[in-house]
């Protein structure tokens, strides 16, 4: 299903916007391979996150011990979930990638379009329309966990099980959250299944 080089540790960069749940899901990624027993780290490089502000994530996982908190310079995978940046920041998206780094979009921009906005010829590209997913779900534009279902099936980095464990944990047995938590299950569900490669 994924065409990702192994590599003992993988190296993954988010874009978005502060609002949209980018940190939480990169931490969540972490941590749903925390729970199939690696190692994960996940760290905003430009401190905290502010609502509609561009907001960039490092994740690391691996199968042995993180031994570095730097930045991801050349990430294996980037994700971008707020499909905005790739016109105001695109040469701080593409900066240290090559042609083996797999890009996971969140976009209703044909494929096309996006390998042209961003310049990557012949990468690997997944898109996903996660913000329709998300107003169709929350009905606000929180795209951040049909993303985290995009990029377990563009990547295989994490299943799909282990992140519905994650959120299941973060919203707990609280029957008030049970329809924000079935709300984000069934976005992370969509995520998985909807995403394509192009």
């Amino acid at each position: 299903m994924t065409t990702a080089i192994y590599k003992a540790t993988k190296e993954i960069r988010w874009h978005g916007r502060g609002g949209q749940g980018t940190v939480t899901a990169a931490k969540m990624l972490a941590s749903a391979a925390i729970i199939r027993g690696k190692y994960g780290q996940a760290m905003p490089e430009f401190g905290l996150e502010r609502s509609g502000t561009p907001v960039k994530v490092s994740t690391r996982i691996s199968d042995k011990p993180i031994n570095t908190r730097a930045p991801v310079d050349n990430p294996e995978v980037v994700i971008i979930t707020d499909p905005s940046l790739m016109f105001t920041i695109r040469d701080i998206i593409v900066s240290g990638t090559d042609e083996n780094t797999v890009f996971v979009v969140n976009t209703n921009f044909p494929p096309e379009k996006v390998r042209q906005i961003l310049g990557i010829g012949n990468n690997e590209l997944w898109i996903v329309d996660a913000s329709k997913i998300a107003m169709e779900e929350f009905g606000r534009n929180i795209p951040n966990t049909a993303v985290l279902g995009a990029v377990a099936k563009a990547t295989g980095i994490v299943d799909l099980e282990a992140l519905e464990e994650e959120i299941k944990d973060a919203f707990g047995a609280s029957s008030k959250l049970r329809n924000v938590l079935d709300q984000n299950l069934k976005a992370l569900r969509r995520g998985y299944e909807e995403v394509y490669k192009a």
